[in-house]
């Protein structure tokens, strides 16, 4: 699958300072045997703050499964499903961030 490019969430923002807090979310794709595919959510923790790790898994998150062909053309994807996975994150990043 070719990645298209995507523009800045903010366009402000295209500079990477290299610093990442003490926690995050990782987000990994599982191969389903039904042809769906599992988009899983863990916890973990930097190692290396300020900088970029490594990653320590802390806890598993939380999972979404998808038909593989919404996540190759996400148009595909309902704002709904949309809104779902990243309202999960935000609510995960701002605990983690609290923490």
């Amino acid at each position: 699958m070719t990645m298209p490019p995507l523009e800045p969430i903010d366009p402000e923002a295209e500079c990477d300072d290299e610093v990442r807090g003490t926690h995050g979310v990782v987000c990994s794709l599982r191969a389903l045997p039904d042809g769906r595919v599992r988009v899983m959510f863990d916890g973990v923790s930097n190692l290396g703050v300020p900088g970029q790790g490594p990653w320590k898994h802390d806890f598993f998150f939380t999972w979404k499964d998808f038909d593989a062909g919404a996540l190759d053309n996400p148009g595909r994807l309902s704002e709904a499903e949309l809104a779902q996975v990243g309202f999960a994150l935000l609510v995960r990043a701002a605990h983690a961030a609290r923490s």
